[in-house]
């Protein structure tokens, strides 16, 4: 654990340190490319020297809170209104009957046989004559 002492003393050294930044330059080199550095660009070049982001005044926090607020709520509903819409499709699912299974590759399911019943022929008495014989 940092004692309350040490933990001052580095938050001073570092808002010291924000507060003594150097000045920002920003310029072109000869290839065209931006360059951002806190030291000033060599001799030829063109600088602009960039402005500290200064704080910001009552009114505009203010309205950054109330937007912030606005994106909230909004958030909120949103969020509920997904709630519900999940709710009803689920519900519909519910309802609705399972759909088929389909096979996509086909299965080998081995089926018996069916051989139809052999028909002998009646059993004739013998007849008198040969076949042959048409005489009579």
């Amino acid at each position: 654990m940092i004692p309350l002492r040490v933990l001052g003393l580095l938050l001073a050294g570092l808002a010291w340190q924000a507060a003594q930044a150097a000045p920002l330059y920003k310029w072109r080199d000869s290839a065209g490319r931006v360059t951002y550095s806190s030291l000033p660009p060599p001799s030829g070049f063109k600088a602009e020297q960039l402005k500290d982001a200064s704080q910001p005044d009552a009114e505009a926090i203010h309205q950054a809170e109330a937007r912030a607020k606005k994106a909230q709520e909004l958030a909120r509903e949103m969020e509920a209104t997904r709630r519900a819409q999940e709710a009803d499709d689920a519900r519909r699912r519910a309802l609705q009957p399972p759909a088929p299974i389909v096979i996509e590759k086909p299965v080998y399911v081995p089926q018996p046989i069916y051989y139809p019943p052999v028909r002998h022929p009646p059993d004739r008495p013998p007849r008198d004559r040969p076949p042959h014989d048409r005489s009579r």
